[in-house]
């Protein structure tokens, strides 16, 4: 009896359908994007001048360790949903506090708000009187023989804040401008065994003041939010009268932020 022939498989094309099918997954397959907090990175910054001591009271600290225990500002907080409460808590005990008022209880350690940040406030005939001095003493400085270029630089620096807060006054259509201590400022400190979404958490929670804060400021004085002007300035980036308000809004409420090196 003759042997009967097997048939074959014509396996010719397989390998151009191997190719269509990982090209397929390639092409419809999603990946899961890592986690990452954008921030720009402040430029370094050379300070012929040191600047003064910062006071307790202007730190904002928050610290997670490797267990992803948190504390914030000396206490410890079970849920990280409050650090945005506590950030708003950081800029809102004093900011409604008269000059007068300020002057006094910034030297009353029995204040309920002793422990905070206290803001200062800035008439147009105050800050025309800054640019002023500021102006007279860069010149003096930019005019002395062999004069460090970078203190003549910081002292610039000084006339154009100044100028900022003029044009920021005006914008703001109020009698004076109130800023925050200078030296407040919010200070992460992470150890290298802290999660990464906890500490991205912890940037998230801060934003989330910030933009609280900023939003609700930009409702009361123009009628609208914050995100409107993020949205228009994402669109048109060079609208001056938006980015004037932007730069309002961050000069009420700083994004000081410092990272500090994680610890073992």
């Amino acid at each position: 009896m003759a042997k009967r022939d097997i048939p074959e498989i014509n396996a010719g094309s397989m390998a151009d359908i191997a190719f269509l099918l990982l090209i397929f997954f390639l092409v419809t397959t999603t990946m899961d994007r890592d986690k990452a907090y954008v921030r720009p990175i402040p430029k370094k910054v050379e300070t012929p001048i040191p600047p003064p001591d910062v006071q307790e009271r202007d730190i904002c600290a928050i610290v997670a360790n490797s267990a992803n225990q948190l504390m914030v500002r000396g206490e410890f907080v079970e849920d990280p949903d409050d650090i945005s409460d506590l950030v708003l808590e950081f800029f809102r005990t004093n900011e409604k506090l008269t000059s007068a008022e300020t002057a006094q209880y910034a030297m009353d350690p029995a204040y309920s708000g002793f422990e905070f940040p206290f803001y200062n406030r800035f008439g147009i005939g105050e800050i025309e009187q800054k640019i002023q001095k500021t102006t007279k003493e860069a010149e003096e400085v930019e005019n002395t023989p062999d004069a460090d270029p970078a203190l003549i630089e910081y002292f610039w620096s000084k006339v154009s804040e100044w100028e900022k807060k003029k044009s920021a006054l005006k914008l703001y259509g109020r009698a004076e401008l109130p800023e925050i201590s200078p030296q407040s400022h919010i200070r992460i400190e992470v150890q290298i065994k802290t999660g990464y979404e906890y500490f991205a958490k912890i940037q998230s929670e801060i934003e989330e003041a910030l933009f609280e804060l900023r939003d609700e400021a930009a409702q009361k004085i123009w009628g609208y939010g914050y995100g409107r002007i993020i949205t228009r300035l994402g669109n048109e980036p060079a609208d001056k009268e938006f980015l004037a308000k932007k730069g309002l809004l961050e000069l009420l409420y700083p994004a000081r932020i410092i990272e500090v090196t994680p610890k073992k």
